[in-house]
């Protein structure tokens, strides 16, 4: 009995998935059939004109067309539910449920798009609170599952900018009040989630010059336009704009023909599933059942330039962060470089000290020193080595042309100062060749030479 009521159970589950949802002579859900291997989101906010009409519990909930590589799809915002092409008939395009959805009511107002053909949602919220989550859904599992990002940012689809070409989503996040926590997110802040590296990054707040229509005007439209990597937005019939999320641009909507598109009848007719290829921009109207697609050309010659970007740029802690590393170098550098100066400066001394003397009848101070080192270790029949000597005139460090310049000079100079102050013919400090390498030489003073050098 068990096994049997499992059964029922699990076909009665199966009944919604394999039922077909025919559109016949649908002018949108055709164009969406039809297009072949191109990315497409169309948002449908408009309660009468839904395309999935059967279900009565989702009266209230806008739908989405999608196509990508893999197919023809249609979402139910707030469901989690997934529609999709799978035949022809004449002019009849059979859908069919794919998803295993049991709930619905939450993840509403969610961007959803597609990425490496896959479709994904972003963001969103149900009665309680409104998430930042990033979700995709599986064909083969046939269920939605979530991945991570570095940051939880609660959002709806208020406004934003799918850029394909870099993978990013530039959007807008409204005031919200999340009540399990009694957190409120205060302002209107633009924020790129880029989808490779799943990282959130606030980039601004919106121009005060814009914030103004949408509290009061939140029913507004708006549409991707790729081909001017930008969004049109429209606020009413005299407040239409390009919004420039990249490069933090805006632009007034100047032509009759593209704002009679979404307003200007007076009959109350108005645009929806708004979408744009190739620079023509495609839409279908609300007094129309069949929803045959009107069109109207668009393009950069149809926007005047304001003189303010959409958005205050977000100031970069981390460039500042990166500009203090540098100053920091600039200045261990400058202090370095100052050090070496200094300690140059002051070896530079100690050497025009070592090599000038403008007595030629005295030795100078650094001269006497290496003198007596020098006579000191003959008295103990000892000599003084070329190391010794370098290091006694304090150029141990020096290179080996340096060394050898010092040290011949002031052995040469000693000498010949000795030679001048006593008359004599004797080199005061003895170079003598070494015996067990001839290249070499060993340092002495004879104990009468360092007497008298070492007695004036």
């Amino acid at each position: 009995m068990r096994v049997r009521l499992i059964i029922v159970f699990l076909i009665l589950l199966n009944i919604g998935y394999s039922q077909d949802y025919p559109f016949y002579n649908n002018g949108i859900i055709n164009r969406l059939f039809e297009e072949d291997r191109r990315e497409l989101v169309i948002k449908n906010l408009d309660k009468t004109d839904r395309f999935i009409q059967s279900e009565k519990n989702f009266e209230g909930y806008g739908q989405f067309l999608i196509r990508n590589k893999t197919g023809s799809y249609i979402l139910v915002d707030g469901t989690g539910r997934v529609y999709k092409a799978m035949s022809k008939s004449n002019d009849t395009i059979y859908y069919n449920r794919i998803d295993s959805t049991h709930f619905y009511g939450y993840n509403g107002g969610a961007i959803n798009f597609t990425y490496h053909d896959t479709i994904f949602s972003f963001g969103g919220g149900g009665y309680w609170r409104v998430n930042g989550q990033l979700r995709y859904y599986s064909e083969k599992y046939h269920e939605w599952d979530i991945l991570p990002i570095n940051e939880e940012v609660p959002t709806t689809n208020a406004l934003y900018y799918y850029d394909t070409l870099n993978s990013e989503i530039y959007y807008l996040q409204i005031p919200i009040i999340n009540y399990a926590t009694n957190i409120s997110t205060k302002g209107y802040h633009i924020y790129k989630l880029n989808l490779k590296s799943r990282t959130n990054e606030k980039i601004g707040t919106i121009n005060s010059q814009f914030i103004d229509q949408f509290p009061t005007k939140f029913a507004f439209s708006f549409t991707q336009i790729p081909s001017l990597k930008a969004v049109l937005v429209n606020f009413d019939g005299t407040n239409q704009y390009l919004f420039d999320f990249i490069n933090n641009k805006s632009y007034r909507l100047t032509t009759p023909a593209i704002q009679k598109a979404f307003f200007g009848n007076s009959k109350g007719v108005y645009s929806i599933n708004a979408f744009e290829i190739n620079n023509w921009l495609y839409y279908t109207k609300s007094s129309d059942p069949s929803m045959q697609i009107d069109s109207v050309k668009i393009s950069m010659d149809d926007f005047k330039p304001m003189n303010t970007g959409f958005y205050e740029p977000e100031r970069n802690n981390e460039i500042f962060y990166q500009a203090g590393i540098i100053v920091a170098l600039a200045a261990g550098v400058t202090i370095f470089i100052g050090r070496r100066r200094k300690k140059k400066q002051e070896l530079s001394a100690k050497e025009d000290n070592i090599t000038e003397s403008s007595d030629p009848s005295s030795f100078k101070s650094i001269e006497l020193d290496l003198i007596e080192k020098i006579y000191n270790r003959s008295l103990e029949g000892k000599s003084y080595s070329v190391e010794d000597i370098n290091a006694a005139l304090g150029v141990s460090k020096k290179s080996l042309e340096i060394q050898k310049k010092i040290r011949t000079e002031t052995i040469n100079r000693i000498n010949h100062r000795f030679k001048i102050i006593f008359n004599s013919e004797d080199e005061l400090i003895e170079r003598i060749r070494l015996e067990e390498d001839r290249r070499f030489y060993k340092y002495m003073i004879s104990e009468e030479n360092g007497k008298k050098a070492l007695g004036i």
